[in-house]
């Protein structure tokens, strides 16, 4: 054993040219595979990230009216307390894409939406400016609105009669 040892080294410090490139491939190999399973490690870590702020806890069931059956706002309140054990919250909401127009201003091909006071807590969405919807708003089909960023910067600025600024 103690022969083969001996021999061994002898081998590597006879040929140092040599023994320095394997162990610079050697120690190159290495780093690249850390390197490798750490990007991939990291890579991963964005997509579940990405994924769960999308709602993969959420479900999202649509409901096309045809004549033949309609259904409105309280027999889905109504399915939602009877299957409360299953849901955390519930948002009804219905989406259409309009033409705005403020005076002489048109916006083509808008995407309005009318959603419950919960839609925003439910999405995990936060009001840049002003106050969510309240539940008495919803309940008596108020006429309250939110706007996107977008939108808002597109409506002029006015004010009313009591001095605030309006859009």
């Amino acid at each position: 054993m103690l022969q083969s040892f001996k021999m061994a080294l002898k081998s590597i410090w006879g040929n140092k040219l040599r023994s320095f490139l394997t162990m610079l491939g050697i120690i190159i190999g290495v780093a690249s595979v850390i390197i490798l399973v750490s990007i991939v490690n990291g890579y991963m870590s964005y997509m579940v990230e990405s994924f769960s702020s999308m709602g993969v806890n959420q479900i999202t069931v649509q409901y096309k009216a045809v004549a033949s059956r309609t259904i409105d706002v309280d027999e889905f309140y109504e399915f939602y307390e009877e299957h409360s054990d299953l849901y955390e919250n519930m948002s009804p909401n219905v989406s259409v894409s309009d033409t705005v127009k403020h005076d002489s201003d048109t916006m083509d091909s808008t995407s309005v939406g009318g959603y419950s006071e919960d839609y925003l807590a439910i999405k995990d969405y936060e009001i840049e400016d002003g106050r969510n919807l309240q539940y008495s708003e919803t309940k008596s089909r108020g006429h309250r609105r939110l706007c996107g960023g977008g939108t808002l910067r597109r409506i002029p600025e006015r004010r009313g009669r009591d001095g605030q600024v309006k859009r």
